[in-house]
């Protein structure tokens, strides 16, 4: 049975009529174990990209970038299920660098510089979250989450993981953001590339988006760093 919430798309599927056999002894598993069995049927799919397992993360590196893929448990699950969604984040070494965070190692997908629920990546652009309850669901749910990633999530981060594929990113329907930290780290990109030219626009457009907002004193602390490690002359 298919439902829909306020903010987007939920799959739930009912329970087997009998419970009986291998099947009953399956359902007797907690909901972190059936979320962590799917994870593990899942691992072979992004192995074959070169993805590897971070507990609930798949991460691949380039010279430039980490990509991440994450399942994001929800804290709203009715007891003996679990429901989740899927992330996916692109993030930049020299960003990462800049901001003091470590390059060596992959950033919490919430941290990346570029960063999409699936439900983004899916016609519709509604937000879609599964559940698993027992083996049927599990059954069900598998394929479909397979085919999307494999159709949709691994394309999307492998094909971007550069500093060129960040930046088109931005730019495309998707840019994964809202504006202002998109154009900070845009900015801190290009400064890093030695692609000063474009800044004096960046800038000005961050001072339009904050405004007399509350994000003004730290849009105008990070112009200023941004002055004084690249030697910028402009306004």
């Amino acid at each position: 049975m298919h439902s829909q919430g306020p903010t987007g798309e939920t799959t739930r599927y009912n329970k087997a009529p009998e419970n009986k056999g291998i099947l009953a002894r399956i359902d007797m598993a907690t909901p972190d174990r059936r979320f962590q069995r799917l994870l593990k049927d899942l691992r072979p799919v992004f192995a074959e990209h070169q993805f590897l397992r971070q507990g609930q993360n798949f991460v691949i590196e380039s010279p430039e970038c980490w990509g991440v893929v994450n399942f994001q448990r929800s804290l709203y699950s009715v007891p003996g299920e679990t429901s989740f969604t899927v992330n996916a984040g692109v993030a930049s070494k020299k960003i990462l660098s800049f901001c003091g965070e470590p390059a060596n190692k992959a950033p919490r997908h919430y941290c990346c510089h570029w960063e999409s629920r699936i439900g983004q990546l899916i016609p519709g652009n509604l937000d879609r979250w599964w559940t698993l309850s027992d083996e049927r669901s599990h059954e069900n749910i598998t394929p479909e989450l397979k085919d999307r990633i494999v159709r949709l999530v691994i394309p999307v981060v492998r094909g971007h993981l550069s500093e060129d594929g960040i930046l088109r990113l931005w730019e495309g329907n998707n840019p994964g953001l809202f504006e202002y930290p998109r154009l900070k780290y845009k900015s801190i990109l290009l400064a890093e590339r030695g692609e000063l030219k474009s800044l004096p626009q960046i800038f000005e457009r961050i001072r339009e988006i904050c405004g007399s907002s509350l994000a003004r004193a730290g849009a105008e602390e990070h112009i200023a760093r941004m002055k004084r490690r690249y030697c910028l002359s402009i306004q």
